[in-house]
């Protein structure tokens, strides 16, 4: 896999000049999955409601992941590339499958809502968000069956009355634009009308001579994009005021002194969209920003009722009329003091119920009676936030598999992701569980998962061995320490295929675990790293304009030189990476290598480092040459 960030290919023309299709969903949700994951820690620490578990930011993570996996599978589909509405689906259908938690759940509906809003015309402008928006808050307020003020609800709602005022605004500039010189000018209404009695309200009516709402200046003349991008930030602006809000919306936040945790990943997928549809890379915009002022928190107050046990999650087929009476079973058994927080998503056959309860059996006894519950996932909510539940032995264990699974053994054991055969062969030579990825296409939570569950280890380390997807993992090993007491999952930070490498090489299953992870990260982060790529096209790169043909030597992150030949730019990329220093060179062949290549760049640097040694391997990666690692 890229060791480095996308190399010869033309920067994305920005969103305010081309139309918004699927492609640039997919690269929006691509940025906003990747800020979600730098933020994902700072959610957690916020989580104090419903439960205080501390896993909001990694469920919204996990969910959104999934979402942006669906549709990555639709968009390489056989067939015409799928419109936006279409796009939109797979992000909701991926989200409901994937769906974790409480939080998970609720965005799985808003995904869902915004992709079952009407969209008119070819491009995806401001009136088309506003519409979108607007449908999703209100599905999302009717999958709920108790709203509180102060949640991601809120936050949701708020986005979508800014979204609304702003379309309402520039569909009257636009009016005004079109109307005679002197002729009456014409209200215009809504772009996003809500039904009565919906908790998102298109705002006050906007009339010819009333202001425009506070926010950036109205486009002048407008485009599609031009207004997509002023009613994004407009939505965002509406979404970061909400949340501010929430803390004296809700007892438990203002007791805790925090923010809504659901709604700050919110915020964070807003803004994320404003950046981006502003011509801005929300992932550079966004980096050093940190969203929210976390409090230490101090234990909560006790509740009036002691909370439920068990947080329940299953898929269900079931017919409409049957999730109806599930509903209504499910809210009554709450009501009468059995669970909370039940939430209902989904539609056409398929629906994710959510609850926290005290008998986890009633709540699957209600699904089996409305259809055929599936992926069943039961967490005793007390081992999750009781103070010193990661260190003391429960009588309860803290997660229930719906089926059987075999005994876990007391052993360590390495999953790491490999691109290409050679790499693969290398990393199970050294004793990891390999994880085959494709390129393009790294694996998601769902696999990791099934490759930790395949190793049956107490003890299992995850090597991603990919930037893109360190983050997953990380969100991973903590989701399946948190479940099982019994087991212990940690993600090592390797970037790249050489840093996982060092790190196997320091890999010793008789340290205790905490030492050995910290002795692989040590070594990951002590392996700079840098590739070889052959530009297929003229593109523009950090180091100016390249022609097809030649060649990129990647330094880290960042293109810093080009060559016409594979031999030249592997030994320049090696000497500027020498110059701050190392031990050992690990270089790794891909397809495409030129004949005797590798040879010649390690002759090279026995004769310029004496002391450096070098070691080759052929790993049979696609799309770069060689990998380059210095330790």
């Amino acid at each position: 896999m890229p060791p480095t960030a996308p190399g010869p290919v033309a920067p994305p023309p920005r969103p305010a000049a081309a139309p918004v299709d699927a492609g640039a969903l997919r690269r929006w949700a691509g940025a906003a999955l990747t800020v979600l994951g730098r933020h994902r820690e700072e959610i957690d620490a916020l989580n104090v409601f419903p439960i205080a578990d501390s896993d909001t930011g990694t469920n919204m993570y996990l969910t959104f992941e999934a979402a942006c996996r669906a549709l990555d599978d639709r968009m390489a589909a056989p067939g015409p590339a799928p419109s936006v509405p279409e796009a939109l689906q797979a992000l909701a259908h991926g989200a409901l499958l994937g769906a974790r938690g409480n939080s998970g759940v609720i965005l799985s509906q808003l995904l869902r809502g915004a992709a079952g809003a009407r969209y008119t015309g070819s491009a995806v402008d401001g009136a088309a968000l506003a519409a979108g928006l607007a449908a999703a808050a209100e599905l999302a307020y009717e999958a709920v069956a108790r709203p509180a003020a102060g949640t991601i609800l809120s936050v949701a709602a708020a986005a979508a009355e800014a979204a609304s005022a702003a379309a309402v605004a520039i569909g009257e500039l636009a009016a005004r634009a079109e109307a005679p010189a002197g002729g009456p000018e014409t209200p215009v209404p809504p772009a996003s009308p809500v039904s009565p009695g919906s908790p998102v309200s298109p705002g006050p009516s906007v009339s010819s001579g009333s202001a425009v709402p506070p926010g950036p200046p109205v486009p002048n003349p407008l485009t599609a994009n031009d207004s997509l991008a002023y009613v994004a930030q407009a939505t965002a602006a509406g979404a970061r005021e909400a949340l501010g809000r929430t803390t004296d919306q809700l007892d438990v936040l203002r007791e805790a002194g925090v923010v809504d945790a659901g709604g700050l990943g919110l915020v964070v997928i807003l803004d994320t969209l404003a950046a981006y549809t502003g011509g801005l890379d929300p992932r550079g915009a966004l980096r050093q920003r940190r969203l929210a002022a976390v409090r230490a928190l101090e234990p909560a107050p006790a509740p009036a009722r002691p909370e439920p046990e068990f947080e329940v999650i299953y898929l269900l087929e079931a017919a409409d009329e049957a999730v109806a009476g599930l509903r209504a079973a499910l809210d009554d058994f709450c009501e009468r003091g059995g669970g909370d927080s039940l939430v209902v998503v989904g539609g056409d056959g398929l629906w994710r119920v959510h609850v926290h309860v005290d008998d986890a059996g009633f709540a699957l006894e209600a699904g089996i009676a409305a259809g055929r519950p599936r992926d069943i996932q039961i967490t005793h909510l007390a081992s999750q936030h009781s103070p010193g539940a990661q260190s003391a032995p429960s009588a309860e264990p803290p997660a229930v598999s719906a089926s059987a699974a075999p005994p876990l053994r007391p052993v360590r054991a390495v999953v790491a992701v490999a691109y290409g055969a050679g790499i693969a062969a290398l990393l199970e030579e050294a004793g990891a569980h390999v994880l085959r990825a494709e390129p393009g296409r790294p694996p998601g939570a769902a696999d990791f998962e099934r490759a930790v569950a395949a190793t049956r280890a107490s003890e299992v380390v995850l090597l991603p061995n990919d930037s893109e997807t360190t983050a997953v993992a990380a969100a991973v090993a903590e989701r399946l320490s948190a479940g099982q007491p019994a087991m212990r999952v940690a993600a090592v930070p390797a970037k790249v295929t050489v840093q996982g490498i060092a790190a196997l090489a320091v890999h010793e299953p008789s340290r205790r675990f905490d030492a050995d992870v910290v002795a692989m990260t040590a070594a990951a982060g002590a392996t700079r790293y840098g590739a070889i790529e052959v530009a297929a096209a003229e593109a523009w790169t950090m180091a100016g304009v390249c022609r097809p043909g030649q060649v990129l030597g990647h330094v880290e992150n960042d293109v810093a030189l080009i060559e016409d030949d594979q031999a030249a730019a592997a030994e320049a990329v090696l000497e500027r990476m020498l110059s701050a220093g190392g031990e050992m060179v690990t270089l790794v062949i891909g397809d495409g290598t030129e004949p005797g290549m590798p040879e010649a760049v390690t002759e090279r640097v026995r004769m310029r480092h004496p002391v450096v040694d070098v070691v080759v391997y052929d790993g049979g990666q696609t799309g770069y040459p060689l990998l380059i690692g210095v330790e």
